[in-house]
């Protein structure tokens, strides 16, 4: 009996001094930039709370910063209204979790292709209202309706490259604000047209 309990005591201060062995949890996430582009990523947990200080950090200055980008974008580019809906703080949201790492690397590729063909998707749908013809016949002309889809399009897009102007200057003064660079996730656009002033 007496040695049974000595070995159970030998057992528990060999546990005790044991190293800890603590296993490594890597997170799938989705990060989104000011303009609510997507990104994924595979986190350790050094990695997520390093991003999670980040996105904190933003949170306390991005007020500030977007009154700031207001203020100068009313100096400069005053033929548009700034596009205060169409930017927001960044954000990280863990999809999935898994104690490997291929397989979260394997599930981040698979989100990422998905995103990806939803975003070609829209592109195409978009292009191909752009090279639509109308359709004219003595019962049936949509050519209204056509044109009508067209100008929706070219007006979004305008939109967005002036949204994408107004992130490059809201990113560049957080980035300031935070001291470390702010990503954009999304293509660059073109510049957006100066509205010709009507001759009075």
């Amino acid at each position: 009996m007496k040695s049974l309990i000595t070995g159970s005591w030998v057992a528990m201060l060999l546990l005790a001094a044991a190293p800890i062995v603590r296993a490594d949890v890597f997170s799938v996430v989705e990060l989104t930039d000011l303009r609510g582009n997507k990104s994924f990523a595979v986190f350790s947990d050094q990695d997520k709370q390093k991003t999670e200080t980040d996105l904190s950090a933003e949170s306390k200055a991005f007020t500030k910063a977007l009154e700031e980008t207001k203020n100068e974008w009313m100096r400069t580019h005053a033929e548009h209204p700034f596009p205060n809906s169409r930017l927001k703080p960044r954000t990280v949201r863990v999809l999935s979790t898994s104690m490997n790492r291929e397989e979260a690397e394997k599930q981040q590729l698979e989100d990422k292709a998905r995103e990806t063909r939803t975003l070609a998707n829209e592109t195409k749908e978009k292009d191909r209202i752009l090279e639509r013809k109308p359709a004219h016949s003595r019962r049936f002309n949509n050519q209204a309706a056509v044109e009508q889809q067209k100008r929706a399009v070219r007006e979004e897009r305008e939109r967005d490259a002036i949204a994408n102007q107004a992130e490059r200057l809201l990113r560049e003064k957080l980035a300031a604000a935070t001291g470390h660079d702010i990503p954009f996730y999304g293509e660059a656009s073109e510049e957006p047209k100066k509205t010709a002033k009507r001759k009075k």
